[in-house]
C-alpha cells in the first residue's frame, strides 16, 4: 500500500513538473509567398509561392514567451522583365522574436510576436528566357528581416501568420528587398 501511494505520489509529481515545463520544442512547416520590391521598374509585386520547413522552439515567462527557429527555406518571386521572368533563393533562416499571448483560455491561445530573422542564402539563380543567356548578379549571401505576426495556438498546435521584409538588399546590382508573408503550421512534441 505504501508503495503503491508513494508510487501514485511520484506520478503526480512528474506530471505536474511536465505541465508546468516553460520550454516547448516541436516542428514547423510555412507556405512562403514572396515578392522582390526595388528602384528598378521591372521588379513584380506579385508573389510566387514557396515553403519552409524546419524546428521550433518557444521558453514562456507565464504569458510572455522568446521563439526560436531553424528553417529551411525556398522562396522565389516573378520578375517582369525582357530578359528575366523569376528570381529564385534558398536559404537556411533563424527566426526569433518575442510573443505575448493576448488571451489564454487553457487548450486556446491568441498571440503576436515581433522580432528578427538571419537568412543565409545557400543558392540562388535568376531564371531567364530560352534565347538569353544566364545573367550573372551579385547576390548578398547574408540577410536580415524583419518579423512581426499572430498566431493562435490549440493544444500542441500553433498556427501562425506572420510578415517579415528585408532591411538590406538582396542584390549588390540594384536595390532590391524582398517582402515574405507566411502561413504556418507548428507541432510540440516537448
Amino acid at each position: 500500500m505504501k508503495v503503491t501511494l508513494f508510487s501514485l505520489g511520484m506520478l503526480l509529481a512528474v506530471s505536474s513538473v511536465n505541465a508546468q515545463n516553460p520550454f516547448q520544442f516541436g516542428v514547423k512547416v510555412s507556405s512562403n509567398h514572396a515578392n522582390i520590391a526595388g528602384n528598378l521598374n521591372n521588379l513584380s509585386t506579385s508573389s510566387a509561392l514557396g515553403f519552409s520547413g524546419g524546428i521550433t522552439t518557444q521558453y514562456h515567462f507565464d504569458r510572455l514567451f522568446v521563439q526560436a527557429d531553424l528553417l529551411y527555406s525556398e522562396s522565389k518571386s516573378a520578375v517582369d522583365d525582357g530578359a528575366i521572368h523569376q528570381a529564385k533563393w534558398k536559404s537556411i533562416d533563424l527566426p526569433i522574436a518575442v510573443g505575448y499571448d493576448l488571451f489564454d483560455f487553457k487548450t486556446l491561445k491568441v498571440h503576436v510576436i515581433a522580432g528578427g530573422v538571419y537568412s543565409q542564402v545557400i543558392d540562388d539563380k535568376l531564371s531567364v528566357h530560352d534565347n538569353i543567356q544566364a545573367i550573372d548578379t551579385r547576390w548578398n549571401k547574408n540577410n536580415i528581416k524583419a518579423q512581426i505576426g499572430a498566431g493562435v495556438n490549440l493544444g500542441k498546435f500553433s498556427f501562425d501568420l506572420v510578415y517579415s521584409r528585408s532591411l538590406n538588399n538582396l542584390s549588390k546590382d540594384f536595390k532590391s528587398k524582398s517582402n515574405h508573408v507566411q502561413l504556418g503550421v507548428s507541432y510540440y512534441f516537448l
